[in-house]
């Protein structure tokens, strides 16, 4: 309650809460003495045999954040004088797959735009349209797109986002992309660029991810997942964005910059042109040559001369 009692109320803390809760209720009759890295081994154990809504057990990047949180409770529990020692300093993150190798081409994204009549209703396929063409082209994310204003765009078509880490960045958008956004239409109720039609609220996070879950089935992309990645979801086009702008003669630096990275590790991972270089460059050298031209063999019978005279070459 203590450690509640410090933390601000709203959507953070229900994030939050939801990560710390598998572990307190679990643990919160036992004696902080007695926890030790062993008891987060066994906590993790358990919690891969349980169901999520889902019906499938959490997946480890899920309970890595548990674990995070957890030790954060502690952590602090140690600078308020509660506890002497955090008694999971010692426990680490399993390492899991990452995300990041599957990406779109512009046909594969094309073909998403052009199955959105798959989806239900009309306003659905328009709006599904245009988020897709603005992701792919200025690789936006989903919460940094579903939060565009039209009170904030400039004549040049530029605006400013707000992204992870409470970082803001500007972000100009393509003619394709304005003329998407201009298709939605404005509510006078509402400055969104992104908004239900009926209700006027802003679209989530969660119906865009069942209208790409929808798409990817009607388009039939599922063989882009490449092997190792969990699934193919729209943070996607992100990563399809940066190896299109690689492609295109965009520098590493200004692809970071678009994407608002801060550190340039980061947007390598995002980036394919250096593999599919590398991967080229190896076929050429591995590819078959022609055979150079052997001396004739001594058992072999010599190329029939047509020509023995000079009377025969035409010569008088």
């Amino acid at each position: 309650m203590a450690y509640r009692a410090t933390r601000v109320r709203g959507r953070r803390w229900q994030m939050e809460r939801n990560l710390l809760r598998p572990f307190i209720v679990r643990h919160w009759r036992r004696p902080v003495a007695s926890i030790a890295s062993s008891t987060w081994d066994e906590h993790r154990a358990q919690r891969s045999k349980q169901k999520t809504r889902r019906g499938l057990p959490p997946r480890d990047i899920t309970v890595n954040q548990e674990l995070e949180r957890t030790k954060h409770l502690f952590s602090w529990a140690v600078d308020a004088d509660m506890l002497a020692a955090n008694p999971l300093a010692r426990c680490k993150p399993v390492k899991t797959r990452r995300r990041r190798e599957s990406w779109f081409t512009q046909e594969q994204a094309q073909r998403l735009v052009d199955h959105a009549h798959r989806l239900r209703w009309e306003h659905q396929q328009i709006t599904f349209r245009a988020l897709v063409i603005v992701m792919f082209d200025t690789g936006l994310r989903i919460s940094e797109a579903l939060s565009l204003r039209w009170d904030r765009f400039t004549l040049n078509g530029t605006t400013s986002v707000l992204g992870k880490g409470a970082k803001t960045r500007v972000v100009a958008f393509t003619a394709r992309a304005i003329e998407a956004m201009n298709s939605l239409g404005r509510r006078p109720d509402n400055p969104h660029v992104f908004v239900r039609w009926k209700t006027g609220k802003v679209w989530s996070g969660r119906a865009v991810r069942c209208w790409f879950a929808q798409t990817i089935d009607a388009a039939g992309l599922h063989h882009v997942k490449v092997d190792g990645d969990i699934a193919l979801v729209p943070h996607l086009l992100r990563h399809s964005f940066a190896s299109a702008a690689e492609e295109r003669g965009a520098t590493p630096d200004m692809i970071r910059v678009a994407l608002g990275h801060e550190k340039l590790a980061t947007t390598q991972l995002y980036l394919h042109k250096h593999q599919q270089d590398a991967a080229q460059r190896i076929a050429e050298i591995m590819s078959p040559r022609l055979p150079p031209r052997r001396a004739a063999s001594a058992f072999e019978e010599p190329t029939p001369i047509l020509f023995t005279s000079k009377r025969d070459r035409g010569f008088s």
